[in-house]
């Protein structure tokens, strides 16, 4: 790979990491000091993206942003993936803001990995490879350190927050693993856009877009922007330019800027305060998605990992 296409492509990794961590920054400032709901901010997120990733799917070829729905099995893994998958995720990553803080809430969703290897390990009855069993021991240290400070007679964040955060990382997994080839045989951009208007539909049954709760000034309506334009709609394209570039692996740990932009967001915007032990826990966290990628081998990762890092 050329030294400067693989810096090209990874500034452009980098790009959506610091919008997404810049939109949970937002999206704290949102609920906590203007009353926004997380159901509210996650149905127009998707409805609102997925329907501008569709029309640009539509201009682009109407029959391919149509064919799938001539499969009933891959129609039927697009709505379980709408759901289960994109909706969730949204929704809980936002649920776990509004109960905690954006970098705490974008740490614990950071677990993924490790659930993902502990669900593979579970699934084929065969016992984790040292390097993965590391990374679970330092992500369970991780959050130790996050949520207690090294002392395990406190709490530095809510029971409820810790549960969020948790779900989150769970349906951060499950987006990751379900698509399978779903995204290779319609492309990205199909699978993603109907992904969120189904997710936006199925939420709006239980949290209208109308029903609106909270105050809005032209702060407000700019972050709100921000992060449906910018760090959903936006990010995703400078995303698959990266992928293209340098391979959904090396793009998704150069992503991994995410939490560190929401820390530093949040504590230069929000007065958010971390001390060493939210430093630490942090690291030791976001370290094992490092370990988890790195090939012992020498073989290219870049070529053996789906794109599973589109949209936040």
């Amino acid at each position: 790979m050329e030294r400067k296409k693989f810096v090209i492509g990874a500034l452009f990794a980098l790009i959506p990491g610091v919008l997404w961590g810049l939109s949970g920054v937002f999206g704290q400032f949102l609920f906590q000091q203007r009353g926004l709901s997380a159901e509210w901010l996650t149905t127009t997120r998707l409805l609102v993206s997925g329907s501008l990733m569709l029309l640009i799917c539509f201009t682009r070829s109407k029959k391919d942003m149509l064919a799938i729905f001539q499969d009933r099995k891959d129609t039927m893994r697009l709505i379980i993936f709408a759901i289960f998958g994109l909706m969730a995720v949204q929704l809980t990553y936002f649920v776990s803001i509004a109960k905690s803080n954006a970098p705490t809430a974008t740490i614990l969703q950071y677990l993924f990995p490790v659930l993902i290897v502990i669900y593979t390990a579970l699934a084929s009855k065969t016992l984790p490879k040292k390097k993965e069993i590391a990374a679970i021991i330092m992500a369970v240290v991780g959050i130790f350190l996050l949520v207690t400070h090294g002392d395990p007679h406190t709490l530095n964040i809510t029971v409820e927050a810790l549960i969020w955060g948790l779900t989150s990382a769970v349906a951060m997994a499950f987006y990751t693993m379900y698509p399978g080839n779903l995204q290779l045989r319609w492309g990205s951009p199909v699978i993603v856009g109907w992904g969120m208007l189904f997710g936006g539909i199925a939420i709006n049954f239980y949290h209208p877009v109308w029903d609106f709760t909270g105050s809005m000034d032209w702060q407000a309506w700019l972050m709100v922007g921000f992060i449906v334009l910018f760090a959903t709609f936006g990010s995703f394209f400078i995303y698959l330019v990266s992928v293209t570039m340098i391979g959904a692996t090396y793009a998704s740990l150069f992503a991994c800027i995410e939490p560190l932009a929401s820390a530093f967001f949040s504590v230069i915007g929000l007065n958010l305060v971390f001390n060493y032990m939210d430093w630490i826990g942090s690291f030791l966290i976001l370290a094992t998605m490092f370990l988890l990628s790195w090939k012992s081998s020498g073989d290219n990762v870049a070529e053996k990992s789906g794109d599973t890092r589109e949209t936040h």
